[in-house]
């Protein structure tokens, strides 16, 4: 994939070679398989359009709590609703600011709404990027949601038919740690090298195999 085709979130987090490691990392794994692992990150599954909207009533719930219209006031002489339409602003800006961030938007979304979402949104990808169309049905994506902090593993029925979906746990928590560990490169790669071994176990490599699915990264808002 060519470096301009990276947007510049993901620019950021991957560094200068990460994009070159997780597409040798899947190169190595497949050529152990006959399954298809299809690595895609997102910047976010959630909605977060309530979220300035619930910034805004926190902040101004805490300005009328500490009485800053009245503080105006007295420190800045009368006008008690100037310095309320002061107040309000105040909070509309600091909204406006603070629902821009990662971490406020994880604090104001419902954790079994963000589960729910991110599990969804990997569904989508599943189909969209058709893992569901390779032969054998043994295609496997493994996706990070940025903003979420959360991942995903979702294997075709091929697959799932003699592995549980217990055992990707292992693989799930890899590319957590990578995340938190701000390493996403590396844990997206060891997630993809382990997912690779427990494939090769039930799905070597047959003579006359055929990629299916191009070995990248794929990477969406």
């Amino acid at each position: 994939m060519a470096e301009s085709t990276v947007p510049d979130w993901a620019a950021r987090i991957l560094g200068t070679d990460g994009l070159e490691r997780i597409e040798a990392a899947i190169a190595a794994a497949e050529s152990k398989t006959s399954g298809e692992i299809v690595p895609v990150l997102v910047r976010r599954s959630s909605t977060i359009g309530h979220v300035p909207v619930l910034a805004f009533s926190l902040l101004l719930i805490a300005f009328l709590l500490a009485e800053l219209p009245a503080v105006l006031g007295d420190s800045l002489g009368g006008y008690a609703l100037v310095w309320m339409a002061v107040t309000w602003l105040l909070a509309a800006g600091g909204a406006a600011l603070f629902a821009r961030f990662d971490f406020v938007q994880r604090m104001l979304i419902p954790q079994f709404d963000e589960v729910l979402q991110v599990e969804r949104r990997a569904q989508l990808e599943f189909y969209e990027l058709d893992l569901s169309q390779t032969e054998g049905r043994t295609g496997v994506l493994l996706m990070v949601s940025l903003m979420e902090h959360r991942a995903v593993v979702l294997a075709d029925r091929g697959i799932s038919e003699k592995l549980d979906q217990e055992i990707w746990g292992e693989v799930v928590d890899l590319m957590i740690d990578g995340v938190k560990a701000k390493d996403l490169a590396g844990g997206m790669s060891r997630a993809i090298s382990r997912c690779g071994e427990l494939l090769a176990t039930h799905f070597p490599v047959a003579e006359g195999d055929v990629n299916e699915l191009r070995d990248h990264l794929v990477m969406k808002d």
